[in-house]
């Protein structure tokens, strides 16, 4: 079954905190030659992504559940992303945002969804 399309709005940017900087290159250079996107790192570690024009933010009714919202990055070329916010779990902690690409682009891809899993584990075992 489909899931329903519960909005759709355009989105032009977002800062991912959650990337290990020893992917950043392989992550730049997926975005901005299958994409179209640029990338920069921040010097607060963050990795700002603008999208192309004509790229859509969309959420689907049940992607989310309440430790972790859950939209799907469509591109105007078909590429879909998925973006992931974990909201704080404790009162001054930043919220967490993460942008997965699609599986296979790299062959280790593997360890970066297990460097995120471990950050989001570090930081339930702080709580």
């Amino acid at each position: 079954m489909k899931a329903e399309l519960a909005s759709s709005q355009p989105i032009q940017e977002l800062h991912d905190n959650m990337l290990n900087p020893a992917y950043f290159t392989r992550f730049q250079s997926y975005l901005e030659k299958e994409c179209g996107c640029s990338c920069t790192a921040m010097d607060n570690h963050t990795v700002a992504v603008h999208f192309p024009d004509g790229t859509l933010e969309e959420e689907y009714a049940g992607q989310s559940t309440p430790w972790r919202r859950e939209t799907t990055i469509r591109l105007a070329n078909g590429v879909k992303l998925i973006k992931r916010v974990y909201p704080p779990m404790v009162e001054g902690e930043k919220t967490l945002v993460a942008l997965l690409l699609p599986q296979g682009v790299f062959a280790k891809r593997g360890m970066v969804e297990e460097h995120y899993r471990d950050v989001y584990r570090r930081r339930e075992r702080n709580t």
